[in-house]
């Protein structure tokens, strides 16, 4: 007999195994990440079962926009001894029948191979590229801005545009738990993490970036356009999917889930 539903506490070991097995991550170094991680919600966690077997899962996480609200999917994993047997199809569906019941009509999701999700009624909707930074700093980076400055920024931001997804109490925490350095940029900020810029809200396209050479870009391409942002010989990583979802969706890679 097959079940999809949401997990129950005592299948979260179970999932994880599933996840683990299926992107080669290490069990013991994901666990407490897996179950500390702010936006850990049971009821965001979908399972197609065979029986008392947990066959195929997937993740899902609120989002909001200015024009309503969608969920994200992430994390879709099947079995190795039971894949092509049409099961991630199967929990899917399933999952965006249950998601718009909830108020959540719209889906996205990143992916790295298309025909499997177009099958199942999405479409590429934008492209995250990844390219390095034309860079300009030679002194170290200024004084962060405390959370409160950043978070009133990109919420004035965020605000101005209904494609522009908004950030929750929850999504904040999350936020928060990856530890964010934010430093003043123009009338703004840019979150630096080493080696990678995935958030920056200015107003004044610039030829370099005031950031340590060898920082890499990380964003979507409506995103690099939107801000002029200086890279070079950007390379295709994912593939931002939607379905029905009304507009562009502009958000930012400190945001994937």
């Amino acid at each position: 007999m097959t079940e999809i539903r949401t997990i129950r506490e005592e299948e979260g070991e179970d999932f994880l195994h599933v996840m683990c097995d299926a992107f080669g991550l290490d069990f013991n170094r994901a666990y407490d990440v897996f179950f500390t991680e702010p936006m850990y919600d049971l009821n965001r966690k979908w399972a197609l079962f065979e029986g008392r077997e947990m066959v195929s899962i997937l993740t899902t996480s609120p989002l909001e926009f200015g024009w309503g609200r969608a969920f994200g999917i992430a994390g879709v994993a099947t079995k190795a001894d039971r894949m092509s047997e049409g099961h991630a199809s199967r929990l899917l569906q399933k999952v965006i029948k249950e998601s718009e019941l909830r108020g959540e009509p719209g889906a996205l999701l990143f992916a790295r191979d298309l025909r499997f999700y177009e099958r199942n009624g999405f479409e590429p909707l934008d492209r995250v590229v990844r390219g390095p930074l034309t860079t300009s700093m030679e002194d170290d980076l200024p004084d962060c801005f405390d959370f409160d400055t950043v978070e009133a920024k990109y919420n004035a931001w965020s605000e101005a545009h209904p494609d522009r997804l908004r950030r929750d109490e929850k999504r904040w925490s999350y936020w928060k738990w990856h530890y964010r350095i934010c430093t003043p940029f123009q009338s703004g900020y840019v979150c630096f993490e080493p080696n990678v810029l995935r958030e920056h809200i200015f107003e004044t396209p610039v030829d370099a970036m005031p950031l340590p050479p060898g920082t890499e870009w990380f964003g979507t391409t409506f995103m690099a356009d939107q801000f002029e942002i200086p890279i070079t010989n950007p390379e295709v990583d994912l593939y931002l999917m939607g379905h029905n979802i009304p507009g562009l969706p502009q958000m930012f890679m400190t945001d994937q889930f």
